[in-house]
């Protein structure tokens, strides 16, 4: 094997990442070239070096500037390519915009609307002459608020963790906020495990009328027990 195809392989060599044989045609060419031995020693003195080198932890606001960046990329992308590919893009962010964030909003409405009108129907036979007859109230159910079902196989470092954890509609953690005064906020890795283990928590949303609803609980985790506060 002549120099040329050795230097060729030389950094594969170095990594190991050649067959038994063209390492071993590698060995016999740098037994007896000097220039080859020399170059394969800075190889390996480099390899060395690059993993003595620290890791690098990306920053938090990394992912966010990313999208921001991103965001901008495509805005100047949409400017370019005309008119008609601007509005079908807002028309897009339009229809996104009144099927993801007004949905939430109008179904408490409605509810609270017709809420309103079913406790005034109730209300309103008290407010007339009852002629010495009783009438009862009539209990109705209107909302019901989420429930916790279970824990996934994730545990946590602290004694005792609360927070206010937010459910859509079908049963899936969406938020979820940390009431003041608590320690592990301000630990990465406790904050970690306890977002590894709402993500696996498994509960049953709330419902307004039957219908399936955005509901908040709180959970107080601890080592022994969970506790559940709706």
């Amino acid at each position: 094997m002549d120099c040329y195809k050795v230097r060729r392989n030389l950094a594969a060599y170095c990594e190991g990442g050649l067959s038994p044989g063209e390492r071993q045609d590698i060995c016999v060419h740098l037994a007896g070239c000097r220039n080859c031995t020399s170059l394969s020693l800075q190889f390996l003195r480099m390899r060395a070096a690059l993993r003595a080198l620290p890791v690098l932890v990306p920053p938090p606001h990394l992912a966010t500037s990313l999208r921001v960046l991103a965001s901008h990329a495509q805005a100047r992308r949409i400017s370019a390519a005309g008119v008609t590919a601007m509005l079908a893009h807002w028309g897009s962010r339009t229809r996104f915009w009144v099927n993801e964030m007004m949905r939430p909003v109008a179904l408490p409405l409605a509810g609270g609307l017709v809420s309103a009108m079913v406790l005034f129907a109730l209300l309103a036979p008290n407010l007339a002459p009852k002629y010495g007859r009783n009438i009862a109230d009539v209990p109705t159910m209107l909302s019901a608020e989420a429930t916790f079902v279970g824990m996934g196989p994730f545990g946590f470092a602290d004694d005792e963790v609360t927070v206010d954890v937010t459910v859509d509609g079908q049963g899936r953690m969406v938020d979820y906020s940390t009431p003041e005064g608590q320690a592990w906020v301000k630990n990465p890795g406790a904050r970690r495990s306890v977002e590894n283990a709402l993500l696996f928590a498994e509960f049953s949303p709330g419902t307004t009328f039957g219908t399936p609803a955005f509901a908040k609980i709180r959970i107080t985790l601890r080592r022994s027990q969970i506790d559940i506060k709706g």
